[in-house]
């Protein structure tokens, strides 16, 4: 149930009814004429001037459902379960308000098994510092490699490598690749209210899908992308409109091999132009295609220090993946979304592949987003202390649980605690 106001009581604000209280009270003015100056009743500033009212501008019965304590707590264990990869979601924050206020015998307008949605908006208008957000699916994997003790080793060598020659921030590489396929995702349209189900067209169900070899330095130079096909023999038509510079290859499959790495590898040396007196740093993921002996031997002998980043943290300490491959793809698909719209009837293909990305590549490669990733990961300016100790926190709470205790859940655990605060509710209600 929403609330509304039905009446202009309080409307002369808090600031208003103090001005005028302390001013009857000094005596400089009287109740009538603090009534016709500032528009508050003379039996609201009688209240007032007597200490009966316990929190002066409060109207109503109530002031909230659960009080302040309660939910500055509910927030706190809100927050602290996000963190963790286990956020709550609208009905289980509702549900644990009505536990709260049963447990504790307060007094409340709930009348089910969960607060109303009305107490939610009111819960979140109170409280800022929490917003409903649609959660990025992050596997386990991800949630277990992204641990202090594997990150600080990261930056140890990083540091390390840091202090045997005076790098500046064009000489400090991130790549990475990236999937693009014909069967683009459509964008949002307008619909009819009501109708449930909204289509929008596009080439197939199910298409080719072409990988994407982006690099990237810390001053915001792009190289030239390398983009790799699923057929047997590679044609010019293929990169026909691609951003100028770009390279292609193909594969049975359309990933990268050991053998495509070294050609993109020597594409990145050819525009770089690092030498053993000059070198560069290359940050990498950790796939097998970037460790063969010859890339290794074609990067030593050319002046790359290659970096591999620790398994499973690509999604918190790669720069293109921060800030980059997100906006790229997106452009992506509204390129395609404009394509089919003047295209009826036809098919993206893997020949129009390359144009429709270059378009989204040229409005997404810009200088500010590459400066912004290489900064938000910690690797230029260099910052060991980019992730504090809440980023870690999901590793904390993945590990395999014993086999031979029994998982309680949240409301068991709630419905056993005794304390104020949400600290232990946090700490246990997930896998203890």
């Amino acid at each position: 149930m929403v609330y509304a106001r039905k009446t202009n009581r309080g409307s002369y604000g808090l600031e208003t009814l103090n001005e005028a209280v302390e001013k009857v009270r000094r005596g400089e003015i009287s109740k009538r004429k603090a009534e016709t100056l500032y528009g508050v009743p003379r039996k609201t500033l009688s209240r007032h001037l007597h200490g009966r009212v316990k929190k002066p501008g409060n109207l109503g019965r109530y002031e909230t459902a659960l009080g302040k304590e309660f939910e500055e707590a509910l927030v706190h264990h809100a927050i602290k379960l996000q963190r963790m990869l286990f956020g709550l979601s609208t009905v289980d924050i509702r549900k644990l308000a009505f536990e709260l206020a049963e447990k504790q015998k307060l007094k409340h307008p709930f009348r089910s098994d969960k607060a109303g949605k009305g107490w939610l908006r009111g819960f979140l208008h109170r409280n800022p510092d929490l917003a409903i957000r649609s959660p990025e699916a992050t596997s386990v994997a991800r949630a277990v490699g992204f641990n202090k003790p594997s990150v600080d080793n990261f930056f140890k060598l990083y540091k390390d490598e840091l202090e045997k020659a005076p790098y500046t921030a064009d000489r400090i590489y991130n790549m990475d690749e990236t999937g693009l396929t014909v069967v683009h995702q459509p964008g949002k349209v307008l619909a009819e209210r009501g109708q449930k189900q909204v289509g929008k067209l596009t080439s197939g169900e199910k298409g080719q899908t072409v990988t994407v070899i982006c690099a990237v330095n810390a001053a915001g130079s792009y190289v030239p992308p390398f983009l790799i096909f699923k057929r047997k023999r590679m044609v010019d038509i293929l990169l026909r409109d691609s951003p100028p510079g770009s390279v292609g290859a193909c594969s049975d499959n359309g990933w990268i091999t050991n053998e495509i790495f070294v050609k993109w590898l020597t594409h990145f040396i050819a525009h770089v132009k690092p030498t053993v007196s000059n070198k560069v740093i290359l940050v990498v993921d950790g796939h097998s295609s970037h460790k063969s002996l010859a890339a290794i031997e074609l990067a030593r002998s050319n002046g790359v220090v290659m970096m591999c980043l620790p398994p499973h943290t690509t999604h918190k300490m790669q720069p293109l993946d921060r800030t980059i491959y997100g906006p790229l793809k997106t452009n992506y698909n509204t390129e395609c979304d404009k394509w089919m719209l003047s295209h009826a009837g036809q098919r993206i293909s893997p020949y129009d592949l390359s144009a429709l990305f270059g378009l989204a590549y040229v409005r997404t490669a810009t200088m500010d987003k590459a400066i912004s990733g290489f900064k938000c990961c910690g690797l230029w300016p260099y910052n060991r202390d980019v992730f504090g100790d809440e980023d870690f926190i999901a590793s904390l709470v993945t590990d395999e649980p014993d086999p031979t205790v029994i998982p309680s859940s949240a409301s068991t655990v709630l419905s056993s605690t005794t304390s104020l605060s949400l600290d232990t509710v946090a700490s246990t209600s997930v896998w203890q």
